[in-house]
């Protein structure tokens, strides 16, 4: 894939998985960005869309799911606010800015993207591996 994902050092995530750290007895939520760019200089991308997924539990996004485990995620430069996250729904999808043009290739913008996951109080001890992010896009050759 072109498009690759980059933590907040700008190291690429390769087999090492994005961790999340919670207090379980107390709950809360982990915020961290990471970054998406494009490495081909031969495609751009339009219409690109992140979406939080859970694999293999049924209702399990945010407050008022089963579990109370939630993932929100957001574009931006700045740390979100309380009040901005607030106004995100947890398990709800963002779209990404085009990367580039049929002019050009943007192999050199690091897209950010803010995500928060939300841990329920009295959570037992766990590794949760059932959260992933789906991005959905349309790759298109430049100058085609």
């Amino acid at each position: 894939m072109s498009l690759s994902l980059f933590d907040k050092d700008f190291k690429l995530f390769t087999d090492d998985p994005m961790r999340s750290f919670h207090n379980g007895y107390l709950g809360g939520a982990h915020e961290q960005v990471f970054y998406l760019r494009n490495e081909d200089a031969s495609l751009y991308y339009q219409e690109i869309t992140i979406t939080p997924e859970i694999i293999g539990a049924y209702g399990d996004y945010g407050e008022f799911g089963t579990t109370g485990w939630g993932v929100k995620l957001m574009y931006g430069q700045r740390r979100p606010t309380e009040a901005e996250w607030d106004l995100v729904r947890s398990g709800d999808g963002i779209e990404i800015p085009d990367i580039g043009t049929t002019e050009a290739a943007d192999t050199y913008t690091n897209h950010p993207i803010w995500i928060r996951i939300f841990c329920p109080g009295n959570a037992s001890a766990q590794i949760r591996e059932n959260m992933q992010l789906k991005i959905t896009y349309f790759a298109r050759k430049v100058g085609a």
